[in-house]
């Protein structure tokens, strides 16, 4: 019995060195392995190792080994690669809501998947300022409300709330029943597009300015809505303002358009600038993007929405930006 269980603590110990301390670029040779097993007290045979290792490839454990003078034997296929956790931390990093401590321990716990050799480089420190009034743990717990409602089809209620000029959190007076039709990130922020209940409407709400939410018993109501199609387009979340503009930009533009409209977005050359096409909500978000560039850039098409920059936004600007000029 006692032999059995010293093979199955070497085959584990074995397993445990191989996955935390190996990978492609840090293979381990049989003889580094036999003395790694020497400093936990384990005597091993090459001849019992080859079997260890061969039961470990059975039981699921990707095994490899490499040939050469540099070569021996390592963990290939991983769980999570160093690019998925790469790409995982960077995600977690920047998430505004996760308490910074359970941000720590989560870091800490992404770093520890990899192998040893991989983890300093996995440590990636990002300053995030957290800019809302709301508690993350508040705000966790209103989502996992909100997708069991949706995952239930249930509907939600709820008490709107805002902030005075004292900072002051400030409810509504009545509580608000809504049907959640899906979440929506945009502008480093949740928003929930749902069907409220007494308006009859699809609309957005905010989860971080929703309190005392609960799963009600109603079914939800409301049509159905694909939350895709209200961020399809830049400068807002309002599909019913969309609209298809034509700009002219000069060539100093091309790296901002292509931060705000994608880039795959068409820029196609005239004379000393460009002309853009794109379907875009036309509200205080694009006009205020449109003044921020007005040296820079025109409103062409459609007619209405050049007739409006001409007349209602271009005289508000000093008279050096009111038309754009070629760089």
């Amino acid at each position: 019995m006692g032999k059995h269980t010293d093979q199955r603590d070497r085959t584990l110990m074995l397993a445990n060195i191989l996955t935390e301390e190996t990978d492609e670029r840090h293979p381990m040779p049989m003889a580094e392995l036999v003395d790694r097993l020497a400093r936990f007290g384990v005597t091993a045979e090459r001849k019992s190792l080859y079997r260890d290792l061969a039961a470990l490839r059975k039981h699921g454990l990707d095994v490899v080994y490499r040939a050469g003078t540099d070569g021996g034997w390592y963990v290939e296929n991983r769980t999570f690669t160093s690019l998925d956790l790469r790409a995982i931390i960077d995600a977690v990093s920047v998430y505004r809501w996760i308490p910074e401590s359970q941000k720590h321990e989560l870091l800490n716990k992404l770093v520890n998947q990899a192998p040893v050799p991989q983890r300093k480089s996995l440590r990636r420190p990002v300053s995030v300022r957290r800019r809302s009034a709301a508690d993350p743990l508040d705000l966790r717990a209103v989502l996992d409300r909100i997708h069991a409602a949706i995952q239930n089809r249930k509907a939600l209620s709820f008490v709107p709330y805002t902030y005075d000029r004292g900072k002051t959190r400030t409810p509504e007076d009545s509580r608000r029943v809504i049907s959640p039709k899906g979440l929506i990130w945009a502008g480093e922020t949740y928003q929930l597009l749902a069907w409220d209940h007494r308006d009859r409407v699809i609309r957005l709400y905010r989860p971080d300015r929703m309190g005392e939410v609960l799963v009600t018993g109603l079914p939800a109501q409301g049509p159905e809505a694909d939350a895709g199609l209200w961020d399809a387009a830049p400068f807002g979340l309002d599909p019913h303002r969309r609209e298809r503009i034509r700009l002219r930009c000069c060539q100093a533009l091309a790296g901002e358009v292509m931060d705000r409209f994608g880039a795959d977005v068409k820029l196609v050359p005239d004379g000393d600038s460009f002309l853009l096409t794109a379907d875009v909500v036309m509200g205080p978000e694009f006009w205020g993007w449109m003044t921020t560039h007005a040296d820079r850039a025109a409103v062409i098409a459609p007619p209405w929405a050049a007739k409006q920059w001409q007349e209602r936004f271009k005289p508000r600007l000093p008279e050096r930006v009111r038309q754009p000029k070629a760089v």
